[in-house]
């Protein structure tokens, strides 16, 4: 009796296994879609990024609203990237009109696929000077590569980024191989 429950035992082991590594064949969860993007990535495609996000806050700090607005896009979850709706240029244009940004700083940055990635700035209303308590606001942008381009996208609020509530889990199954 102890032979045949050792037996069964170990067979379901075997058979829980090859399911589990079938599964992960077949799958393709958040983190490998990482992986395989980040391999395909350079250190030229960070400094494309950085150089775009960093000239579009100096153009803001400059007080250049309109062709700091016009060098955004706007992004679908499907990583389509299309020039920003009226409403929402005039809704980025009333934020930097009121809340003008006199220093800023990145905050992080991080590339996880082509069509989703945060590139997060801190801005100040106005000059630190060493001093602390300064309010700051934030500005994410989604980052996409489409047809080995980069277009800085503002970020949805309800797109996930890494250091939000919505981050993605990272064991997340989001399509099949």
């Amino acid at each position: 009796m102890k032979k045949i429950f050792v037996f069964i035992a170990a067979s379901l082991v075997l058979w829980s296994c090859s399911k589990s590594s079938k599964e992960s064949t077949d799958y393709v969860t958040y983190e490998d879609a990482e992986a395989e993007f980040a391999a395909t990535l350079s250190a030229s495609d960070t400094t494309e990024v950085l150089s775009a996000g960093n000239a579009l806050m100096d153009s803001l700090r400059a007080g250049n609203i309109d062709y700091a607005l016009s060098q955004l896009r706007s992004a679908d979850t499907a990583g389509n990237v299309t020039e920003m709706s009226d409403e929402l240029r005039e809704r980025m244009r009333a934020r930097f009109e009121r809340f003008p940004v006199v220093e800023w700083e990145i905050d992080y940055y991080d590339f996880s696929l082509p069509g989703l990635n945060d590139l997060k700035y801190r801005t100040y209303m106005r000059a630190r000077d060493g001093k602390s308590g300064v309010p700051a606001m934030s500005l994410m942008l989604n980052p996409v590569k489409k047809d080995g381009k980069w277009y800085l996208c503002v970020k949805d609020a309800e797109l996930p980024a890494k250091d939000a509530a919505n981050a993605i889990n990272p064991k997340q199954i989001i399509g099949e191989r």
